[in-house]
C-alpha cells in the first residue's frame, strides 16, 4: 500500500473528481456487477467471473473518487467520507438517442461535407419530441455503503425506462451502474430494420455529468466535475483495441499536452501498440494468422521484441520495415495491405477514400516515427511487475491513472458509429480542459438544429459539440446498441478490398469475430490427445455470433441479439503450464458456454467453424446501399 498523502504538498484548496470520464456498461444480471478498470492494464477477473450463477452478464460499474489539490495543482490526498470528509454526489443520466439525428457517417471527415443526417423519428414533431428523451433528472447520494438510488422515472413515449442507479462504497466513493440492457419499442408490430436508426426504439444506455459537494475540515471546496458514460458490454474485458479512446482524446487535446514526439517511451507508447495487434488473435482468425502465436508478425516473440525495444542503429532497418507496414492517416491513396487490418470511418460510404481503412492518430504516428528513427527511451523491462490495483499506485499518480484506465479499454475507432463513444470525442471543442467535457449550464436550453444535421452545423462554434448536457455523448450512437453490436463483423465481401473472409474487421477487441471455444481449449491442454489434433484445435476459431443463427436472416439475427445479448460468451484469460512449446502459457477462451441462445449453437456448432458468409441482405441493411455491394 502506498502512502495516502503526498509528502511535499501544501494544504488542500480545491478538489477534482476522477476519472474525468468514467465508463459503466449494461448487463442483464439483476444484481451482479463488478467494478470497471482502475489501472490501464489487465486485472484479475471479478469474483465469480463476468456472469452470475444463472449465466447472465454482470453490469460493469464506474467508480469515482475525489482528490484534494493544493494551490500549486499538486495532489495532496484522496478525500473520502471514511476519513471524516463530507461528500455529496450528484449524477444526471439521460438517453437522447431517439430524439437526435440518424447516424449516416462520421460527420467530421472531409468526405461527409455534403451529408445531411435527418432527425430520428422525424414523424414525431413539436413538443411531442420531448417524449423521445429518457430523462429521469438528477439523483444524489452521500455517506458510506449506501443502498441504490435509482434512475427509474424516465419514460420513452410513455413507457418507463430505468437507466441505472447510484451506490457508495465503504469509503464513500461513488459507484454508478447503468441499465440492464433493456431495449424495445412501445409501438406494436415494430421490428428492427437497420443497424443504427430504428424508428420507435429505445435502449437504456446513457451519459451525464458527475458533480460533488465536498467539505474538508469544515470548509467547502470548489470541485471540478466529471462525466459518466453507460455503454454496451465489453465481451473481451482484458483485450485492448489497436487504438484506444484514450489515444483519440489525447490526440484531440494535443494543444494542452505539448509535444508527444520528442522522446516516446518504448514501454508506455510503442509496446502497447504491438501487444494490441497480437492480442487480437483471440478474437479474429485473420489476426491469428498474421500476428498470433508463431505467426510471421508475432511482434511479442521474445527474440524479436528484444530487438524492437533497442534504439541502436543496427536495428533501424528492422524498425523501418515494420514502420512502413503501418498505415499513415495523412496518405492520400488507399493502401489495402498495411496495418492495422481494420475498416475505417469511410467504409460503406466512400469507396475511393483512404479512410475506407483505419489509420492511427497523428500523435501515435509521430511516436512511431520517432521509434523508427531510434529516438525513444529504451525502457522495456520484461520483469517489471504490474501494480495490481489503484491503491498500489503512488497517490500523486492515482488521478491520471484512473483517467487513463477508464478510457484504455474503450474503442478508439473506427467510428461507424462505434462501441462506447464515437467521433465527437476527437473534436477539441467538446472539452474545456484535458479529458473534461464542457458542460452546458442547466439553465441554458439546447438549440434546435433543424431537420438535418450537417458538418457545418456540427463543427460550428455554437454547434452541438460546443457544450454538452445529460445524454449528449451517447446520442450519437446506434439505437438500439444491440443492432449495431450484432452487425460489427469481419471480412465483408466487397469489390474494393482483397477477398479475405476474416479481414479487415471492425471492433473485434470489444465485439469478437472468431474465438477459441472451451471445447477446443480443453483439447489443446490435454497431453493425452495427439499433437496434431491439439494443434488443429488451437488454430480453430468459431464464429462468436453463431448462436444468433447465422443461417437466418440478418434482421432476425439483430432482433435475437436484443433479448439474448447476455447469453453470448465472454473471452476470458486462461493460464496453464504447457507440456510443449507448440502452445502459449496464456490463452483467451470463450467462456462460459452460451447455453440459452436460440440459434444453431446446440447440435450445429462445429458447422460454424471459420468465416461466415455475409449475405447481400446484411450488406444492404448494414450499409444502406440496396442493389450493390459496398
Amino acid at each position: 500500500m502506498t502512502d495516502s498523502l503526498a509528502p511535499t504538498a501544501g494544504p488542500i484548496t480545491s478538489a477534482r473528481i476522477h476519472p474525468a470520464i468514467g465508463v459503466a456498461r449494461v448487463g442483464n444480471s439483476p444484481d451482479g456487477y463488478f467494478l470497471g478498470p482502475e489501472v490501464p492494464y489487465r486485472q484479475p477477473a471479478p469474483t465469480g467471473g463476468y456472469k452470475d450463477a444463472e449465466g447472465r452478464l454482470k453490469r460493469e460499474a464506474a467508480r469515482f473518487r475525489v482528490y484534494g489539490y493544493d494551490a500549486g495543482g499538486q495532489v495532496v490526498r484522496e478525500i473520502t467520507a471514511a476519513a471524516g470528509d463530507e461528500i455529496r454526489w450528484q449524477v444526471h443520466l439521460a438517453n437522447k438517442k431517439a430524439a437526435w439525428y440518424d447516424f449516416v457517417v462520421a460527420l467530421d471527415i472531409a468526405e461527409a461535407a455534403a451529408v445531411r443526417a435527418p432527425r430520428r423519428n422525424a414523424a414525431i414533431g413539436g413538443a411531442d419530441r420531448a417524449k423521445l428523451v429518457i430523462d429521469p433528472g438528477p439523483r444524489s447520494i452521500a455517506g458510506v455503503s449506501r443502498s441504490p438510488v435509482t434512475f427509474d422515472t424516465g419514460t420513452f413515449l410513455g413507457t418507463t425506462v430505468e437507466l441505472g442507479e447510484l451506490r457508495t462504497d465503504a469509503a464513500g466513493r461513488l459507484i454508478v451502474l447503468g441499465g440492464h440492457g433493456v431495449s424495445g419499442s412501445p409501438m406494436p408490430g415494430n421490428p428492427l430494420t437497420t443497424f443504427s436508426n430504428n424508428v420507435g426504439w429505445h435502449d437504456d444506455t446513457s451519459d451525464g455529468p458527475v458533480h460533488a459537494e465536498v467539505i474538508v475540515d469544515g470548509k467547502a471546496l470548489p470541485v471540478d466535475p466529471a462525466w459518466v458514460v453507460v455503454a454496451p458490454p465489453n465481451y473481451s474485458p482484458d483485450l485492448v483495441t489497436p487504438q484506444t479512446l484514450e489515444d483519440v482524446i489525447y490526440d484531440a487535446q494535443s494543444r494542452w499536452r505539448g509535444s508527444a514526439t520528442a522522446q516516446p517511451s518504448f514501454a508506455r507508447d510503442i509496446l502497447p501498440l504491438f501487444c494490441q495487434l497480437v492480442d487480437a488473435q483471440w478474437v479474429n482468425a485473420g489476426f491469428l494468422a498474421q500476428f498470433g502465436w508463431g505467426a510471421p508478425n508475432d511482434l511479442l516473440r521474445p527474440e524479436l521484441l528484444a530487438r524492437l525495444a533497442r534504439p541502436e542503429v543496427e536495428f533501424q532497418e528492422l524498425r523501418r520495415h515494420i514502420f512502413y507496414l503501418i498505415r499513415d492517416a495523412a496518405a492520400t491513396m488507399r493502401n489495402d495491405v498495411q496495418w492495422p487490418p481494420i475498416y475505417g470511418d469511410a467504409f460503406g460510404n466512400y469507396e475511393q477514400s483512404p479512410k475506407v481503412l483505419f489509420a492511427y492518430t497523428a500523435t501515435i504516428h509521430a511516436r512511431l516515427t520517432a521509434w523508427m528513427e531510434g529516438r525513444f527511451s529504451a525502457d522495456y523491462d520484461p520483469t517489471a511487475p504490474l501494480l495490481p490495483s489503484i491503491d498500489d499506485v503512488p497517490v500523486q499518480e492515482q488521478p491520471e491513472t484512473l483517467d487513463r484506465a477508464a478510457l484504455h479499454f474503450c474503442m478508439g475507432g473506427p467510428f461507424h458509429p462505434g462501441c462506447e463513444m464515437t467521433w465527437p470525442m476527437r473534436q477539441p471543442a467538446l472539452y474545456r480542459a484535458p479529458l473534461r467535457i464542457r458542460e452546458r449550464p442547466g439553465d441554458l436550453p439546447e438549440a434546435d438544429y433543424g431537420e438535418a444535421m450537417t458538418q457545418d452545423l456540427v463543427l460550428s462554434d455554437d454547434g452541438p459539440l460546443s457544450a454538452s448536457g445529460p445524454g449528449d455523448i451517447t446520442r450519437w450512437m446506434a439505437v438500439p446498441w444491440q443492432a449495431d453490436t450484432a452487425s460489427c463483423r469481419s471480412g465483408y465481401p466487397t469489390t474494393i478490398l482483397p477477398a479475405d473472409p476474416y479481414l479487415p474487421t471492425f471492433w473485434p477487441s470489444r465485439v469478437p469475430n472468431q474465438v477459441l471455444t472451451e471445447e477446443d481449449y480443453r483439447v489443446v491442454i490435454d497431453p493425452a490427445e495427439p499433437i496434431d489434433k491439439r494443434v488443429e484445435a488451437f488454430n480453430t476459431r468459431l464464429n462468436w455470433l453463431r448462436g444468433l443463427n447465422l443461417q437466418a436472416s440478418y434482421l432476425h439475427q439483430i432482433a435475437t441479439m436484443v433479448g439474448h445479448f447476455g447469453d453470448l460468451g465472454v473471452v476470458e484469460r486462461r493460464e496453464w503450464e504447457p507440456d510443449t512449446a507448440a502452445f502459449p502459457a496464456v490463452m483467451y477462451v470463450e467462456s462460459p458456454p452460451t447455453l440459452r441462445l436460440p440459434g444453431n449453437l446446440a447440435g450445429a456448432a462445429r458447422a460454424a467453424r471459420g468465416a461466415e458468409t455475409v449475405s447481400e441482405e446484411f450488406l444492404r441493411v448494414r450499409f444502406g446501399q440496396p442493389g450493390r455491394r459496398v
